[in-house]
C-alpha cells in the first residue's frame, strides 16, 4: 500500500484518520502529535530538568530518546531516566533529590483516555486538566504520548532499535478504571476515534480552566 502523503511503501495504517503513512511520515506524526501535547500544556520551559519514568519496557525507552532527541539542541532543559519503583512516594523522593522539575510517562493513547474518562465519571473535574497532574514536592507529572496508540509508540520504538522488556506490566486494579478501559477499548474497535475524543474534550476544558485562571484577579 502506498503512503497517503507520498509515493513511498506505507508501514502503519491509522484506522482513526484513515492514513497509511510510511516510515518517514509515520515518525513525523509520532513525533508531531508528542510535540503538540507538550506545547498545548506547557510541559516543557527554560532550566526544566526533565525526569523519564525508567522501566525498561520500549514505550519508556522511546519516551526518552523521543525527549533527548527533541531537547538535544537546547543548554536549558535537561532528561535523565528516572527508574520506577513500586511506591510512588519513593519515585517522587528520587526524582526530587535529583532536581526534576516533571516527570515524563510513557503513558499511551489508550490509557490516558480511559483515565480521563473514569475521572469524569468518578466527578473529579482535575482528570480534566492534564496540565495540573502533580505529585508530591510539586513535581508536573507530564504525558508526550498520551495522543498516541501503543501500538504506534511500539512501533516508533521498533524503527529506532530501542528494545527492552516486553514482560506482562501490572495491572490495573481498580473495578471502575478497569470496566472503563474495557469500555472504551471495545467501543474504539467499532469508533477508532473515540479515545481522541475524550481527550480532545478534555483539552478544551484545560485551555478554559487556564483562560479563567488568567482573568481571575489575584
Amino acid at each position: 500500500m502506498q503512503c497517503s502523503k507520498c509515493k513511498n511503501e506505507a508501514i502503519v495504517f491509522q484506522p482513526y484518520s484513515g492514513q497509511h503513512l510510511c516510515r518517514d511520515h509515520f515518525i513525523a506524526d509520532v513525533e508531531a502529535k508528542a510535540r503538540r501535547a507538550i506545547r498545548i500544556n506547557q510541559w516543557m520551559r527554560p532550566y526544566d530538568h526533565i525526569g523519564v519514568v525508567a522501566r525498561g519496557d520500549p514505550a519508556g525507552n522511546a519516551l526518552l530518546f523521543f525527549l533527548r532527541k527533541l531537547t538535544g539542541n537546547r543548554k536549558d532543559i535537561r532528561v535523565s531516566e528516572i527508574p520506577l519503583t513500586e511506591d510512588l512516594p519513593g519515585l517522587s523522593k528520587r526524582a526530587h533529590e535529583a532536581g526534576v522539575t516533571r516527570l515524563a510517562r510513557a503513558t499511551p493513547l489508550e490509557d490516558a483516555a480511559a483515565s480521563a474518562l473514569t475521572g469524569i465519571l468518578r466527578g473529579e473535574a482535575e482528570a480534566c486538566f492534564p496540565d495540573a497532574s502533580h505529585i508530591q514536592d510539586r513535581i508536573q507529572e507530564i504525558t508526550p504520548f498520551s495522543h498516541i496508540p501503543a501500538r504506534e509508540i511500539d512501533q516508533y520504538s521498533q524503527i529506532f532499535g530501542l528494545g527492552g522488556d516486553t514482560g506482562v506490566l501490572p495491572q490495573e486494579t481498580d473495578p471502575l478504571s478497569t470496566d472503563v478501559k474495557a469500555m472504551l477499548t471495545d467501543y474504539s474497535r467499532r469508533h477508532p476515534a473515540a479515545p481522541y475524543a475524550v481527550l480532545n474534550l478534555c483539552e478544551a476544558l484545560a485551555a478554559l480552566h487556564r483562560a479563567d485562571d488568567k482573568r481571575s484577579p489575584k
